[in-house]
């Protein structure tokens, strides 16, 4: 077993997704903060929403190069959420190759 192949094969996996004529990244939480991202929109946009560098765009308080997530329109919050619930509740093309294996 190749423990790298197995561990990049389990890692959430990128979505691009247009919004709001703004190219955005969705994925997946980890297990470290699933949890926090099923109780709250806010966590969820700050651990499961990133550029294409995997690197986080929101978070809770000003910090320079990210979007203050308090300051965003909570309807415009919402739909970007709804996208990353749908994406959670799909069963990933990864996970269904690694049964068949």
């Amino acid at each position: 077993m190749n423990i790298d192949q197995l561990l990049k094969a389990l890692k959430p996996q990128l979505h691009e997704v247009e919004f709001h004529g703004q190219k955005l990244y969705i994925k997946r939480p980890t297990m470290s903060n699933v949890e926090q991202c099923l109780a709250t929109a806010k966590q969820t946009l700050i651990h499961c929403v990133t550029d294409e560098n995997g690197d986080q765009v929101f978070s809770d308080g000003e910090i320079q190069g990210r979007v203050d997530v308090n300051a965003i329109d909570v309807v415009l919050a919402n739909e970007l959420f709804q996208l990353v619930v749908d994406l959670m509740s799909e069963k990933s093309n990864e996970v269904e190759e690694l049964e068949k294996k």
